[in-house]
């Protein structure tokens, strides 16, 4: 004699499926904002970033002399805020990757690297929309090179990147606070 369940046996077993997906749904870093996310920037546009976050660009720093140069050793960006006039910049400065945060830098080929900075995370960083206004890099040279260290000729200043740091949504507001 086989055994068949019930309805009832059935939806329970329905129901309990869908409870599970349902809280593996709301427990998902995909939708929390307190997951750090790596935004690309895009000329032009000002995409939104929390403190924490990160930024990535494909760059070509075309190093000269190039001839010693055999990778990236550091990359920073300076980004400063826009006075509220949206049109001159402020002396508010955020820095993202070089010294001052971390920074992943991957060879692309052909001289190219995919750099991936973290907007610091930072309580007096001020929310707003800050332009990118400079950017560093020091290549790692062969071993036998005695010359002056190769300078970037290519800027992804040219490019018009821009962010808008948002307040940070990690820390929910308390009750009565």
């Amino acid at each position: 004699m086989t055994h068949r369940p019930t309805i009832a046996t059935r939806a329970r077993a329905v129901l309990g499926g869908l409870s599970l997906l349902a809280m593996a749904c709301t427990l998902s870093p995909a939708q929390s904002p307190a997951h750090p996310k790596t935004i690309p920037l895009v000329s032009d546009t000002c995409p939104e970033v929390h403190p924490g976050d990160s930024v990535s660009l494909d760059v070509n720093p075309l190093f000269d002399p190039i001839w010693p140069v055999t990778g990236l050793r550091n990359f920073g960006l300076t980004f400063a805020k826009l006075a509220d006039d949206g049109v001159h910049l402020t002396r508010e400065n955020l820095f993202a990757g070089g010294r001052h945060s971390s920074a992943s830098i991957s060879a692309l080929g052909t001289g190219y690297f995919h750099i991936e900075v973290t907007v610091p995370a930072s309580r007096s960083i001020e929310p707003g929309v800050y332009n990118l206004v400079d950017a560093t890099a020091s290549a790692d040279v062969v071993p036998d090179y005695t010359g002056p260290p190769p300078q970037m000729t290519s800027s992804p200043v040219d490019q018009r990147y821009c962010i808008t740091v948002v307040g940070s949504s990690a820390s929910p507001s308390q009750p009565g606070g």
